[in-house]
């Protein structure tokens, strides 16, 4: 089954033969086909070029001005079928020079769509950077498939506006690979050879850099690592990151991921930077007690506005830290944690260094049931109901595990 695929293409302007109706055109060489194509608008070759590949272009989004070449559409029909469109070929052809009506070229579109089921012809101000947004987003189906977008032509802005609505459509319309072609005619050697191609380049390295946002975007706002480091040659990750969330120490893992990006980053490239803003993460967590790490996770997670698991973290992480210091044996044993707790209450005036702190935690502990239980917030309604609120006691409750631990 041919794999779906939505095209997107910019249309210009292009300067008009001289001897004859039309528009002066290139020789364009696709390196993947080894075909060389004669047009003006490279659109049309690219077209042609990705059928013969076996793509099903359900549809195809060209957006241009009222005074693009949208004649030249002509000859990407078969050439037997222009005789009996010639007539409207002419009329676009006369009217685009100076600016074409919306009706006519309306009629244009349903002639051209007897041949191109999905082309649609979108004429859009230039300044009006929401319509393509807009336009794909009513365009291009629901249904997993590939984008194509040709930057060849038309005002330069244009194509990269487009390029970042795709990447906001790339999940709501559930794309699955976004390939770029561009029609690179600067790149040729001699400019002013006709007989010279035009260099045609597919920058697959745009997939790579999605990626790269998307696995970043997600490792910096839930910590969740996998998918990031697939990215940097780091593969079966998942268990080392389960275990982190279910609290237990997968040291070896985590320095055997360290090591691997120490090497990444001696490499001195893109992907050295990246391996080092991740390292930044990691390496805390190697061989850290349990509490550190605990208390460690709470503030990444607070600062990424991933309240409850922040203060589960640091509740949790401030009644181990206690435990140890006063040789209580603790751990992921609820038992062995309750007894902390009984500690904590019959000699809260010699673990807690005043008032102020025995208050707060306390507070802490009365949010965290209310929060994870979703019971009846007594007390507690300001932390659980009022942001500022929550993060003031977060912070102070931040100050006990660094009085207790002795560790800022």
């Amino acid at each position: 089954m041919a794999r779906k695929m939505a095209l997107i293409s910019l249309i210009g302007k292009g300067n008009l033969l001289k001897d004859s109706k039309g528009y002066i055109g290139t020789k364009y060489y696709f390196n993947e086909t080894q075909e060389t194509i004669h047009t003006s608008f490279f659109g049309s070759a690219l077209y042609k070029v990705l059928i013969g590949q076996g793509y099903d272009i359900d549809k195809w989004l060209i957006f241009g001005t009222s005074k693009s070449n949208w004649s030249e559409l002509l000859y990407v029909v078969e050439e037997k079928y222009h005789d009996e469109m010639i007539e409207l070929y002419d009329r676009v052809y006369n009217e685009e020079n100076k600016e074409i009506s919306k009706s006519l070229l309306s009629k244009w579109e349903e002639e051209l769509q007897k041949h191109l089921p999905g082309i649609r012809l979108i004429v859009v101000d230039p300044l009006d950077f929401e319509i393509y947004m807009n336009k794909m987003m009513t365009e291009i189906s629901n249904d997993n498939r590939d984008v194509v977008l040709d930057i060849t032509h038309a005002f330069r802005h244009m194509p990269v506006v487009i390029a970042f609505s795709l990447m906001v459509l790339k999940h709501i319309k559930d794309i699955s690979n976004i390939m770029v072609y561009y029609g690179a005619f600067e790149l040729k050697v001699n400019r002013f050879d006709q007989n010279e191609p035009t260099p045609v380049l597919k920058i697959d390295f745009i997939n790579t850099l999605v990626s790269y946002a998307e696995n970043l975007a997600i490792f910096n706002n839930s910590g969740y690592f996998p998918y990031i480091l697939e990215n940097l040659g780091i593969d079966n990750t998942d268990k080392t990151y389960f275990w982190l969330e279910m609290n237990r120490q997968p040291r070896m893992d985590l320095e055997s991921i360290n090591n691997i990006l120490e090497e990444k980053i001696a490499e001195k490239d893109h992907q050295a930077n990246i391996a080092h803003y991740i390292k930044k993460e990691i390496e805390p967590l190697i061989g850290a007690s349990l509490h550190k790490r605990m208390v460690a996770r709470a503030k990444f997670f607070f600062d990424k506005k991933q309240y409850l698991k922040s203060l589960i973290l640091l509740y949790e992480g401030l009644i181990i830290a206690v435990g140890r210091k006063y040789g209580i044996e603790a751990g992921q044993d609820f038992k062995r944690n309750e007894k902390i707790r009984d500690y904590m209450k019959k000699n809260q005036n010699t673990i807690f260094k005043d008032k102020g702190q025995i208050d707060t935690y306390f507070k802490l502990e009365y949010t965290r049931n209310a929060a994870v239980h979703g019971s009846r917030s007594i007390g507690t309604q300001n932390f659980v109901e009022q942001q500022n609120q929550f993060e003031i006691l977060f912070s102070k409750g931040l100050e006990i595990y660094e009085y207790i631990t002795e560790d800022k």
